[in-house]
């Protein structure tokens, strides 16, 4: 991933004057395009059925309008966003509730206490998921304080005024989750960890102030997925694990294209007993 970090010779240089990074990034793309290219052929070579098994049935279908088949460019697009978008931010914020737990036992044992005895096999996990409304609000608080993509932004199609601020068109916009989840305006005790803000019954917060996918239109597709994998995962973990922090030194968030800590500390997992 460090190609995919910007340098600082991508905000001095102008576009057309190619850096070094930018020769690796050509190569490195030649060789994902092979990996990608790799992955469909094999998925595409298991036979299957009329209806579809799993997401890239779905994003191989034909097009429902025309009846062609799409577009092997497109497909690897596709393909190539589900690996590494479905990857990096998930990880992150897994990383965040881990931590987070690690700090608040007794937040851990409540989340232990609710997914206690409950069947996480595959086949029926998701339809168990509204079990699950303390773990829910589990990564909801945690995607607050550590939001996956610490800043959104946007470009101007057309000028417009916003909170009396004129925006030109063509212009960049900013939109900082880490700002909106943190600002004293819309939470109390904004940097305590509380997941009691998010479960059922509590006041909604204000409409977006909290915004860990994006909102409206843009939204990110992957938010139901990202949701219930993170709440399936962590209760699974939870459920089977007391999860600790080793020794480390202090972490700090660092903000890239994601957030991730500055030096990630070791984990001590120790396994809970069958009550437990």
């Amino acid at each position: 991933m460090r190609l995919g970090r910007p340098t600082l010779a991508d905000f001095v240089l102008p576009l057309p004057a190619p850096t070094l990074t930018d020769f690796a990034r050509v190569q490195f793309r030649r060789r994902w395009r092979r990996l990608i290219q790799r992955i469909i052929a094999d998925r595409a070579a298991r036979p299957g059925g009329p209806e579809p098994r799993d997401l890239f049935d779905v994003l191989a279908a034909p097009d429902p309008e025309t009846g062609l088949a799409q577009d092997p460019e497109r497909l690897g697009d596709q393909v190539a966003t589900i690996v590494v978008a479905g990857h990096e931010t998930t990880a992150a914020a897994m990383f965040s509730a881990c931590y987070l737990l690690a700090r608040h036992p007794d937040v851990q044992e409540r989340l232990a206490d609710e997914v206690r005895g409950i069947d996480l096999a595959p086949e029926n996990a998701t339809d168990r998921l509204p079990e699950f409304a303390f773990a829910r609000a589990v990564i909801d608080e945690v995607l607050r304080l550590y939001p996956a993509a610490f800043v959104i932004v946007r470009e101007a199609l057309g000028g417009d005024v916003a909170a009396g601020v004129r925006i030109a068109a063509g212009s960049l916009v900013l939109i900082a989750p880490w700002v909106l989840h943190r600002h004293r305006r819309f939470w109390t005790a904004p940097e305590r960890f509380d997941p009691s803000r998010f479960v059922p019954g509590a006041p909604q917060p204000p409409r977006f102030a909290y915004m860990p996918f994006g909102a409206g239109p843009r939204t990110c597709v992957g938010a139901p997925f990202a949701l219930t994998e993170l709440v399936l995962v962590i209760a699974t973990l939870v459920r089977n694990f007391r999860i600790e922090l080793a020794p480390h030194a202090p972490v700090k968030p660092v903000g890239l294209v994601t957030i991730q800590p500055d030096l990630p500390p070791p984990f001590l997992l120790r396994r809970r007993g069958v009550a437990g």
